[in-house]
């Protein structure tokens, strides 16, 4: 018994001991064993064999969600697929894909919309299965919220996230201290609007509106033109019309602002290869015809500290083709392209001295007249004691003058005038509209030669002279001296091109131009009764228009209702300095 115990000890012994040695052996000679705290033998990737395709099996989609901005979805798995194709579109648009290579996708889409949505397989060699079903879903409407894309001292560009699919908007705007709104229907979610205010405080609300839906209203918004940068101050300047108890809010510029609108050198002018107009790069005789265009990066006006405007020109010298910035109140501009008459809501013109001048002066009782009190367009008046009634029988032509197409003027078409003036009647206009008015202009740039000859026409007379000691009804009832020169200079401001002679017509309806209101004389009458003292009602409309917030101003005297130039306060128009006595056929 004892000896059979210790036998069975002694194998298990040695067992255990040949089990330690080839353990020692292998150690030491042979391969390491495996474990999963001690791997050090290289890890040897079999590559699968790919799972066949199906290119039968639809991957139906099963989950569409849409928040106001993403649309996740989640579709079955089709086996042996390299991805899927989901193809998208909302109700009006044509469809897009994005590729995944999950069985989930998540896809940018706008608030408000209506999405269709398909997905299909796509194998390793670009083959596609069929298209599951299409699955429908509908956005969260947010509301929109207006942003500021670009701004500048005169323009203000504006867009806001697209709300609705279909949806219409309405951009309204005012200023902040205005009561009423410029409410403008859209069907884009963008817009740029013109002639504002620099330093003037404006608001803006957006309305998304879409048939069977409630109206989506944004926050109001503030924001004030600033800065120096970029920017047309004539694109989309919007002015509330009013006709009666009837507004409408209307555009009066043209659609491209002044980029294409014709120019003309005041006098020799530097032409520079940079908008600061610091590197000359010529000069440009003066009179010579221009046209605004882009300079290589697009740009063609830019604001100015200190010198207003600078302007990318393109001209043709001498057979020679050149371009460059120049400052902007260098030139002629030509109104009627910036304000074009085809607007029924613009300024109109009638340039009538390049076909036929109107200059006459007021009769008197002892004279035979060649036109009846009838043909006046003036009530009865008073002396200035208020003692007498003053009875004038007509007009009388100025000889040479009346009648005839003046010398000098280029097409009748054009309306010359420096760049401010051009900016002062965007204010101007507006006022206008807001009347229910229409600015009609008959004169701007007038050349120096031709006042000049008109000048010499009336010398001698007789209605603008004191005839023995005693003046005639002309110059008598005011205590002036009437004389020519009162009314027209050798040198005027017409010739510098920062006076205007004009008057305002009527609408007879939102849609219907009326017609020229009437004044206390006629246009280019020269006599007392064209003293702004004898204004009438109309006048005096004619005046507010043109000085409300504007800088234009009327003849020192006050002597004639239709003219109004731009400020000499050199501070406000620092090129009125440099404004000469011009002398081209323009």
């Amino acid at each position: 018994m004892t000896l059979a115990i210790f036998g069975g000890i002694f194998v298990i012994v040695m067992a255990v001991g040949v089990s330690l040695l080839v353990r020692f052996v292998s150690n030491v000679f042979g391969e390491k064993p495996i474990s999963g705290e001690d791997d050090t033998r290289p890890t040897v990737t079999m590559t699968p064999t790919p799972e066949p395709w199906d290119p039968n099996q639809v991957p139906e989609l099963t989950r569409i969600i849409a928040t106001s901005e993403v649309m996740s979805l989640s579709y079955e798995r089709v086996r042996g697929a390299a991805g899927y194709e989901v193809s998208f579109r909302s109700e009006e648009g044509d469809w897009q894909q994005v590729i995944a290579s999950e069985t989930d996708c998540f896809i940018p889409i706008n608030s408000g919309f209506t999405y269709h949505v398909k997905v299909r397989s796509v194998s390793r060699t670009g083959d596609y299965g069929p298209y599951s079903q299409e699955g429908v879903v509908s956005a969260e409407a947010v509301r929109p919220t207006v942003r500021v894309d670009a701004k500048n001292g005169s323009s203000i560009t504006f867009s806001w996230p697209l709300t609705r699919e279909g949806a219409d908007y309405t951009f309204s705007y005012k200023a902040t201290d205005d009561e009423e709104w410029n409410v403008l229907p859209l069907t884009q979610a963008k817009i740029t609007i013109g002639g504002l205010v620099k330093g003037k405080q404006y608001d803006v609300v957006v309305e998304a509106h879409k048939e069977d839906f409630a109206t989506l209203r944004s926050e109001i918004a503030t924001v004030v033109p600033e800065g120096t940068d970029f920017g047309d101050p004539f694109i989309n300047a919007y002015a509330l019309l009013r006709v009666g108890d009837q507004v409408k809010s209307v555009s009066y510029t043209a659609k491209n602002g002044c980029l294409g609108v014709r120019c003309w050198a005041q006098f020799k002018t530097a032409l520079y290869s940079d908008v600061a107009l610091t590197h000359s790069i010529g000069d440009v005789p003066g009179g010579t015809v221009m046209d605004i265009t882009l300079d290589p990066e697009g740009r063609y006006v830019c604001e100015q500290e200190g010198n207003r405007f600078s302007v990318y020109v393109s001209t043709t010298i001498g057979g020679e083709k050149k371009e460059g910035w120049t400052l902007a109140n260098a030139l002629f501009v030509d109104l009627a392209m910036i304000f074009p008459q085809s607007n029924l809501y613009s300024i109109h013109y009638d340039r009538t001295n390049a076909y036929e001048s109107l200059f006459t002066c007021g009769g008197d009782a002892q004279k035979v007249d060649l036109k009846s009190e009838a043909d006046t367009r003036v009530e009865p008046l008073k002396a200035k004691d208020g003692a007498a009634s003053l009875k004038v029988t007509g007009y009388n032509e100025i000889d040479k003058v009346t009648g005839k197409a003046l010398p000098n003027y280029g097409s009748k078409e054009q309306m010359p005038a420096v760049w401010d003036v051009a900016i002062q009647l965007l204010t101007a206009q507006r006022n206008a509209l807001a009347k229910g008015r229409c600015l009609l202009i008959y004169e701007a740039y007038r050349p120096n030669a031709t006042s000049k000859l008109v000048y010499n026409a009336m010398t001698g007379n007789e209605y603008f002279k004191i005839i023995e000691s005693e003046r005639t009804l002309a110059n008598g009832f005011l205590n002036k001296n009437y004389t020519e020169a009162y009314f027209i200079a050798n040198n005027s401001n017409h010739n510098k091109g920062i006076a205007l002679d004009l008057t305002i017509m009527g609408y007879d309806s939102l849609e219907k131009l009326g017609k020229e209101l009437e004044m206390q004389t006629k246009m280019h009458t020269l006599d007392y009764r064209c003293d702004m003292t004898y204004n009438n009602k109309a006048a005096n409309e004619l005046y507010s228009i043109m000085t409300t917030g504007t800088g234009l101003v009327p003849l020192k005297a006050k002597q004639e209702w239709w003219h109004f130039e731009l400020s000499s306060d050199v501070s406000k128009f620092p090129c009125i300095k440099n404004y000469g006595f011009a002398n081209y056929k323009i």
